[in-house]
């Protein structure tokens, strides 16, 4: 093949014969001068039909009635849980309203505070989660796993939006809130990290009309 008139002309040749090709098949070759591998390439099968590969295998087809059921169900489901999620809000509102008739922890403007208890405020802690009602825990701790995140996109979305400033000497505790320059302190529950079986096990109870109304009732 190399010997041929073309060959000589042909770049491609020329460069595989100064890598050491000779001609003759693929790999090394044997003390005869042969080569064990391959002398011809791969033939390509052009496919003239519109068949799969796999064409002999059968698809499983699914019952239009099956299909229809589980749709329905997942759509059921995403409702009753929507729905329980939102009694569970009300469930925790309905506690904290209780524990706090007067709303005694709201902020009252007319109160005088000491300039003391401005300059150090105290911080926001969280009580223990297996404290928490099983029927809204696992809110509160998808709230509490949730808020550092938030927090932090948050205080990012701040810092971006304003530009350096200098720090004044003058400025108060109220002047540096009123201006953002606060930094606000959040705890999160002790127990966050720890394992609890027994919201494990509700969580696990699926939702069904007969307990989202059971819940219902008990909350009216």
């Amino acid at each position: 093949m190399l010997d041929d008139a073309k060959a000589k002309k042909s770049k491609g040749l020329a460069m595989m014969a100064k890598m050491g090709f000779t001609g003759g098949g693929l790999g090394k070759k044997t003390q005869d001068g042969d080569a064990p591998g391959r002398a011809e390439p791969i033939k390509v099968s052009v496919k003239e039909d519109r068949g799969a590969e796999e064409r002999d295998i059968k698809m499983a087809k699914m019952d239009p009635d099956e299909y229809r059921e589980r749709v329905r169900k997942e759509r059921e489901d995403a409702r009753l849980e929507k729905q329980f999620f939102a009694a569970q809000r009300t469930a925790e509102r309905m506690d904290d309203e209780k524990a706090d008739p007067q709303g005694q922890h709201a902020v009252d403007e007319s109160t005088d505070e000491t300039d003391d208890s401005r300059k150090k405020p105290a911080p926001i802690s969280s009580r223990p989660l297996k404290s928490v009602p099983v029927l809204y825990r696992g809110l509160v701790r998808y709230r509490e796993e949730a808020e550092p995140d938030r927090r932090m996109r948050y205080d990012l979305e701040q810092s971006l939006s304003r530009l350096p400033t200098y720090e004044d000497d003058q400025e108060d505790a109220d002047d540096k809130r009123a201006l953002g320059k606060g930094h606000t302190v959040y705890a999160t529950a002790e127990d966050l990290d720890e394992e609890d079986e027994e919201l494990d096990k509700f969580n696990e109870l699926e939702i069904d009309n007969e307990d989202l109304d059971s819940t219902m009732l008990l909350l009216h």
